[in-house]
């Protein structure tokens, strides 16, 4: 995944007294200060809250900021923001549900099968690995400096989130560096760096093999006088078996827990021209977790480690057999591209597709020109991977891999996390959004409460805004629908669906300004061939006006009626009644959400006005988002009962950034006459 500087927001110390509740759930203590569980209230998103004791390290503390907000990774834990405030040093991540490695392993009894504790090693590893390549800015890499259980975070499916950036360094151009004074969890810490100050992607790869040793023995490194590195350099045969934790050790378990330990104590070599690095480690770490499933049925006599030093040759033959998969691409030269593109994420070979899908055993949904399936990865990472039936599915493929590549990171976008090149296997693998569809949920006996039913317009609304804005390159989804809006744990929405009609205008930061689409991109499209064009304004319209629709399923729940019919039928309710109440779904029809409703269905019938002379009237994406956040504002105002009624009037939205594109492609196709006394509307 390709290193970005994501949104940081900056909270105030009040709004991090409101989102924790005035620190009211404190779910872990350390040495640093305090971890508190919080709400963001404009998304219900649950947060970590890191309070810092050392408040008089303010420069530290920001270079922990400007680390950890360039990182994004399925095994780094999420950053949303900080505070800096008088007397305070805090931090805002995401949310981790079952904690830390650290008490899992040793302060409860938790079952964790073997190839579950390999998926967790599996994790950290990518992380670090990511980190380590030179990668996340211009020439430079990171040296994490504080790898142990503790600082190892676990989800819901055991996959691992690398935490705790405060003794992270930046090493400009991989340059080692040296450290005036040595901190860290003294354990764990690389003996090279405690008595030379030598600051390495190396520490990582030491303390990683410590954690490697803890995970199958479930001891701690360091118990009183026993020290585990020294037992295990010790120990043979029925010794080492003794060592391992009774739970997972058993005749087919042996041998791979006894490479795991080879694996281990070759990270923990001081030689460091003859140590692994860290990519090479999460690759072998794999090969491990696909030979413990074969040993089931096969008995294996060979080391995988016995490999070791064959691992460049190795990288060099994975490379080629890329280049061959993904040959068929390079026959248009307009293709290579995606391929550069591809390389920010994980290539999965044909084999590894069966594997991750249990030969494609578990189908989500079928038809064309694809077929989704659930799998997970060797991290223990969920998963959705969606295969191309045949090869005539290529354009939608490539397509979709270009637009997703330019979605640098946003969170209501389903994220890319891998694709297979190969021309008979053509593939993607996105997170898993466990609740389904929004079709599915509207279709269901769920509770929706219109508050969130609100927070999922608005959400799938900014998401789209995004997509019509210069950091994208302008893009068009053009499938925007009720089946189109994945939904997450905790009801978060995710857009998905980009390949086949999605199309974008221009790359991403060509030309175009960071607040707006300025005069010189404009004045390229107008004189460029406007047949270029033409699908992308097409579907920028039909977003604003399929959003719509999805606007009246979510105030109906309505999900038997295509969107067409449904317009209609509310259009109807409205010249009949001046309301749509008739319309609404009768279990959010309390006397304080009436209002919020029948402006919602007001702003949906003006998103899918097709009247030629009324469709200027149409909202961009930016003003439907900005409306929606309004009504939400003024909806929660009538429930607490702290304002007085509000009308149903629709408030002036803020002048849009962009320019009104729907008016835009009117210039184009010649809908409305383009003269000098009609200009183009640019805010």
């Amino acid at each position: 995944m390709g290193a970005m500087w994501q949104k940081v927001t900056r909270f105030t110390e009040d709004e991090i007294e409101a989102l924790t509740n005035n620190y009211g759930t404190l779910i872990g203590k350390g040495g640093y200060g305090e971890v508190y569980k919080g709400i963001l209230d404009d998304h219900y998103d649950l947060v970590a809250v890191k309070r810092y004791i050392r408040e008089n390290l303010r420069k530290e503390f920001m270079e922990e900021v400007s680390i950890h907000s360039q990182m994004n990774h399925k095994n780094v834990v999420k950053f949303i923001g900080y505070c800096v405030g008088e007397s305070t040093l805090t931090l805002v991540t995401e949310y981790v549900p079952k904690g830390n490695l650290d008490d899992i392993l040793h302060n409860s009894d938790t079952a964790i099968p073997l190839d579950i504790r390999l998926g967790i090693a599996i994790g950290c590893a990518e992380a670090l690995s990511y980190m380590h390549s030179m990668h996340l800015s211009i020439d430079s890499l990171i040296c994490h400096g504080d790898i142990k259980p503790a600082n190892i975070l676990l989800d819901d499916n055991f996959t691992a989130k690398v935490s705790d950036f405060g003794l992270s360094r930046l090493l400009l151009g991989g340059i080692t560096q040296y450290a005036s004074k040595v901190i860290g969890s003294i354990d764990y810490m690389d003996p090279v760096l405690m008595h030379t100050g030598r600051l390495t992607p190396r520490n990582d790869v030491y303390s990683f093999g410590i954690v490697l040793l803890e995970l199958v023995t479930r001891k701690r490194v360091k118990q009183g006088d026993m020290n585990l590195i020294g037992i295990f350099e010790c120990a043979k045969g029925k010794g080492l078996r003794k060592l391992f934790d009774e739970s997972i050790a058993n005749k087919n378990t042996f041998k791979t827990l006894e490479e795991i330990v080879e694996l281990a104590m070759a990270c923990l070599r001081l030689d460091i021209k003859n140590g692994p690095e860290m990519n090479h480690v999460q690759k072998c770490l794999r090969v491990l977790k696909r030979d413990l499933k074969c040993r089931q049925e096969h008995a294996s006599s060979q080391s995988i480690l016995s490999t070791h030093h064959s691992w460049h040759t190795k990288d060099k033959q994975e490379s080629a057999q890329l280049n061959k998969s993904g040959s068929f691409f390079r026959r248009n030269a307009s293709n290579v591209k995606i391929i550069s593109e591809f390389s920010n994420v994980r290539t999965f070979t044909k084999a590894e597709l069966k594997e991750i899908t249990d030969n494609y055993s578990d189908m989500l949904s079928g038809g064309m020109p694809a077929k989704f399936y659930k799998g997970r990865l060797e991290d223990n990472t969920v998963v959705a991977v969606r295969k191309f039936r045949d090869t005539a599915s290529q354009e939608a493929f490539i397509n979709g891999g270009i637009v997703l590549s330019q979605i640098a990171h946003k969170n209501n976008i389903i994220k890319l996390l891998g694709c297979c090149l190969e021309a008979e296997t053509l593939a993607f693998i996105y997170e898993y959004a466990d609740k389904g569809s929004l079709l599915d949920i509207l279709g269901s006996q769920e509770y929706l409460p219109l508050d969130l039913r609100l927070r999922i317009a608005i959400k799938t609304a900014e998401a789209l805004q995004y997509l019509h804005s210069p950091a994208t390159g302008i893009i068009g989804h053009g499938s925007v629908s009720a089946s189109t809006v994945l939904l997450h744990d905790n009801f978060v929405p995710k857009l998905t669906d980009f390949s086949g009609a999605s199309k974008l205008i221009v790359d991403s930061g060509s030309n175009a300004g960071d607040s707006g689409i300025n005069s010189v991109l404009l004045e390229k499209v107008l004189d460029s061939d406007p047949s270029r064009y033409k699908t992308v304004l097409m579907n920028l319209e039909s977003d604003v006006y399929r959003f719509g629709g999805v606007l009246l399923s979510l105030i109906s729940r309505e999900n038997n009626i295509c969107f067409d019919d449904l317009t209609v039928e509310f259009t109807k309710a409205y010249q009949k009644d001046n309301s749509g109440k008739a319309m609404f779904d009768k279990d959010i029809t309390a006397e304080q959400d009436i209002a919020a409703l029948e402006e919602m269905g007001r702003l949906a019938l003006r998103c899918t006005i097709l009247n030629a002379d009324g469709m200027v009237m149409r909202p961009t994406m930016q003003e439907v988002a900005e409306e929606l956040r309004r009504i939400r504002r003024c909806c929660k105002l009538r429930t607490s009962e702290t304002t007085p009624h509000v009308t149903e009037t629709t408030a002036t939205a803020a002048a849009p950034l962009e320019p009104r594109l729907p008016n835009l492609m009117r210039h184009l196709f010649g809908y409305r006459r383009i003269s000098i006394t009609d200009p183009i509307r640019t805010g």
